[in-house]
């Protein structure tokens, strides 16, 4: 029972990982788009919303790198709100000065980015849920104390069997909420995709 409990919270807690490292390539690569694709904008927009999205990266980078500061996530939040209020005030003038298909493409990639910042926030919170994580601490114990009893009283309990039952279960625990608390721990989340991007927006 043990065991099935431990590989159910390590497959979730990994795919929630998974989800979280995926997002960040989704959103390099959404906001990358847009700034690409706003280049075709007109000249009074074109050169306000490429600033306003580099600066939109290294806000991004903010969010991540407050670690687990909810004022600092709060903060990052709050400058990543008003950038996007910015950004689709220009999308409604172009729109409505040139409504092209070019200026569809920029509003579509627009709006992926937006998306992003609110399904990467979601899968921060998203969590292995406080039960399971109480229900896995009491079947190892559980587990620990039946092990250690039926060895004792079969005589064939040893020192080496005691220490390394209880080890084993408290490492794949501890790597588990690893994988679980990403900003926590020794396993992260790496923002390559985001920090290729601001590299890029400063390359020739």
């Amino acid at each position: 029972m043990l065991g099935l409990l431990l590989g159910f919270t390590f497959s979730m807690a990994v795919g929630r990982y998974e989800n979280r490292r995926d997002l960040v390539l989704q959103e390099a690569n959404a906001i990358g788009t847009t700034y690409l694709r706003a280049s075709l904008l007109p000249e009074a927009h074109k050169t306000t919303v490429e600033t306003k999205l580099r600066r939109y990266v290294e806000v991004r980078l903010d969010f991540y790198n407050a670690g687990t500061d909810w004022t600092k996530i709060a903060a990052a939040e709050t400058e990543t709100t008003t950038l996007q209020r910015e950004l689709w005030a220009h999308a409604v003038a172009v729109a409505k000065e040139a409504p092209t298909p070019i200026t569809a493409t920029f509003i579509n990639t627009l709006n992926d980015t937006i998306d992003l910042d609110a399904t990467r926030l979601n899968a921060l919170r998203a969590r292995v849920p406080a039960a399971v994580w109480v229900l896995v601490l009491v079947v190892a114990g559980a587990s620990c104390y039946a092990s250690g009893y039926s060895a004792g009283a079969s005589g064939a309990r040893t020192s080496l069997a005691n220490a390394l039952l209880p080890l084993l279960i408290a490492v794949v625990i501890t790597l588990v909420s690893d994988f679980d608390r990403p900003r926590q721990g020794l396993v992260g989340i790496s923002q390559q995709p985001l920090l290729d991007l601001k590299a890029s927006f400063s390359s020739p």
